[in-house]
């Protein structure tokens, strides 16, 4: 037997969700008479997995068991969830079910069952990789017999395109990524964002490239950040510490915060820190002084139009000055300061300790630029507040629920619903580095999250205590993402748009000042020529009309995401960014991008009308959608069936959903119907 028996017993009192009683633990013991108290995680390979008290799970050849051991493990059903992934992995999600556990006893709550594996299947893949599985993915799960199979699939997903799509839609929201603002295509920002996710570029420097950013927008995508806001530095920074510190500060814009410990002076000295920040590209850009003569020598006005459109695209820039020139407001009425001093930077540290202020000022270091230092302040793993803000939001992101909530105001953790479970939580995103797959890999592996989720409506301020996950409806990306699914299969994973290289080949401009007015004049009538081919090359574009339904030749190249009905069955991620008003992602509530947090999961009329009457429940019932093309194909009505119920739900239909559907297409149902009937249903469209 392995001999890392000698563990600590100060997590022993509750692990996974088990009880301490020794009620599912038992005492094995191997062939030389060595003793472990453990839980059965399973049998695989020859191999026993036993889970002890602390967490951790031992991988133990059969045969060293005593000969009693070996056949109790070969008839005993493993308890929880299985065999993890690695041993550690199980250790971290133990202590997070312990601590969860410990709020519902003391809430005096039980947990929930564990989901099946048809649930299981459906929720991870819509909280991974945003979609629902197809009919085959569903099957081979489920008819997988590895007691390992539960992890295999959270790796799977986790190292996929899917996951990096899924993720990509939570943060354009929390970002406010819109293709269009401040007059400027803004395709290079979320291009970048999306190669940062792909590559699993940690949390903490995915922050740091953003506030540290400098630069042309059409060069540097990490610019986006700062330019959504250009010009609004105060507004920008109000929405940088809610956003990614929990801090909720806006009050402190305008005065002294009434209900948490900041002034309107230390909401200002953390603004100096932008102070030498230029984002209106009008300082620095010394190659767009003497620009006049050269649009007049376009001569056509048009033209001249167009150009000026193309230069201030080119100037929309960071830019970092020698002078911090920020300045208390003319209306500044408190005694430590008068309207329109200077006003020096100062950095805040958070305090839990009561009888401190929770914000403390921190020195200022003259040998760094100002935004470094608040770029490094703020991503520290030292800053309490930095890990703990991002592990809630992904805590709610498979979840439903924050454990603080609302995510955006973390002045005061010890509010939490479970104040010892929100500091864990923290302090595992900063020992996993802020590698958010990584994050995700544990919360998805506790006992917690693949327990059944609960149903009842929540009441107003009452506190979840996390018997389980919350069943929730989709996003609308989730839904959207599903439907496309429906028709074309994993397939939807496989397009992606790169608008932002498109886009930026096509409008970037030299004007640093080296380059003569002639080279000016063709660089600009180059550009314009090419923005005039670009519109049909971004993702969404109109359909050409003769396409009624038959794939073009891109689309067969795989070039291009199949267009049905005038939908682009593309991700959303990969759609404008937010689509236009009576797209099927607007109505189902996807925000229009002016305020972080927005989107809506609220029902609404227009929403039941477009399920019933829509385009996508058309495009799903058509003789080529995927879901029907399957369905077809299977050689009785009870496996058609079977086959829309799989396709739809990831679970096979009950006796009395069976038979009755079946009764319906003997008596003149189509498949087409019954998929309106499924697509229509409150399961369809709810993470259970």
């Amino acid at each position: 037997m392995k001999t890392r028996l000698c563990l600590p017993l100060a997590c022993a009192l509750l692990v996974t969700g088990l009880r301490a009683d020794n009620e599912v633990y038992r005492t094995w013991t191997d062939s030389q008479g060595r003793k472990l108290d453990a839980t059965f995680r399973g049998i695989e390979n020859g191999n026993v997995f036993l889970q002890v008290r602390n967490g951790y799970v031992y991988r133990l050849p059969l045969d060293k068991l005593s000969a009693a051991d070996q056949a109790a493990a070969k008839t005993l059903k493993p308890e929880g969830l299985g065999i993890p992934s690695d041993p550690n992995l199980a250790q971290a999600a133990a202590q997070i079910d312990m601590l969860v556990e410990a709020g519902l006893k003391k809430a005096e709550q039980k947990p929930n069952p564990l989901a099946s594996d048809e649930q299981f299947v459906r929720r991870v893949f819509l909280d991974l990789v945003g979609r629902i599985p197809t009919r085959e993915e569903t099957l081979e799960f489920i008819n997988d017999p590895s007691v390992s199979k539960r992890a295999h699939v959270i790796d799977r997903l986790l190292k996929s395109s899917g996951f990096n799509s899924h993720l990509f839609n939570y943060f354009a929201d929390m970002l406010r990524m819109a293709d269009v603002a401040q007059k400027a295509r803004f395709y290079t920002y979320q291009d970048w964002l999306k190669q940062q996710l792909a590559d699993n570029t940690p949390w903490n420097k995915i922050v740091y490239s953003m506030m540290n950013a400098d630069g042309k927008l059409l060069e540097n995508g990490a610019t986006g950040y700062l330019l959504r806001d250009a010009g609004m530095r105060l507004d920008n920074l109000s929405l940088t510490l809610s956003t990614f510190l929990g801090a909720n500060v806006s009050c402190a814009q305008c005065h002294d915060h009434p209900f948490a410990d900041w002034t309107q002076r230390q909401f200002y000295e953390m603004a100096a820190f932008f102070g030498a920040t230029e984002t209106y590209g009008a300082k620095g850009n010394s190659g767009m002084k003497g620009m006049q003569k050269v649009l007049a020598s376009l001569g056509d006005r048009k033209l001249q139009q167009q150009a000026k459109n193309l230069l201030r695209v080119n100037a929309l820039a960071v830019e970092n000055t020698t002078e911090n020139d920020l300045t208390m407001p003319d209306d500044y009425k408190y005694p430590d300061a008068k309207p329109g001093d200077p006003v020096k930077p100062k950095l805040i540290t958070w305090s839990d300790d009561k009888t401190k202020k929770a914000y403390q000022a921190q020195p200022v270091k003259h040998d760094e630029k100002l935004r470094e230092q608040f770029a490094k302040w703020m991503t520290s793993p030292e800053n309490p507040r930095f890990a703990m803000t991002i592990a809630n939001r992904m805590w709610k992101h498979i979840f439903g629920i924050g454990v603080k909530e609302p995510v955006t105001d973390l002045d005061d953790p010890n509010a939490s619903v479970n104040p010892a479970l929100l500091h864990h939580l923290a302090n595992e995103m900063v020992r996993l580095k802020f590698d958010l797959r990584q994050f995700l890999r544990v919360l998805c592996n506790t006992q917690t999250y693949q327990r059944e989720a609960t149903s009842h409506e929540l009441v107003d301020n009452e506190p979840y205590h996390f018997p389980g996950p919350i069943l929730r409806r989709m996003t609308s990306e989730q839904a959207w993402d599903s439907c496309a699914t429906l028709v074309i299969g994993a397939d939807v994973d496989k397009f992606k748009g790169h608008r932002g290289s498109t886009y930026a080949q096509a409008m970037n401009i030299d004007f640093s000042g080296g380059a003569s007015p002639d080279a000016l004049k063709s660089q600009i009538e180059n550009a314009i020529a090419s923005m005039r081919q670009f519109g049909g090359a971004k993702a969404g574009a109109k359909p050409n009309k003769k396409n009624k339904g038959s794939q073009t030749e891109e689309e067969q190249m795989g070039l291009a995401p199949p267009v049905r009905n005038g939908l682009v069955l593309a991700r959303a991620s990969e759609l404008p960014q937010p689509e236009k008003d009576q797209h099927f992602l607007r109505m189902f509530g996807q925000s229009d991008r002016q305020i972080a947090d927005s989107e809506s999961t609220e029902g609404s009329i227009p929403q039941v009308l477009m399920l019933m009457n829509g385009e996508a429940q058309r495009v799903i019932g058509q003789n080529d959608s995927l879901v029907v093309q399957t369905a077809n194909s299977q050689e009785s009505s009870e496996k058609k069936v079977e086959s829309l119920y799989l396709s739809f739900f990831s679970r096979k239909p009950r006796p009395d959903e069976l038979s009755n559907s079946v009764a319906a297409l003997n008596n003149g149902l189509t498949l087409r119907d019954l998929t309106w009937v499924l697509f229509n249903t409150r399961e369809f469209v709810f993470v259970e």
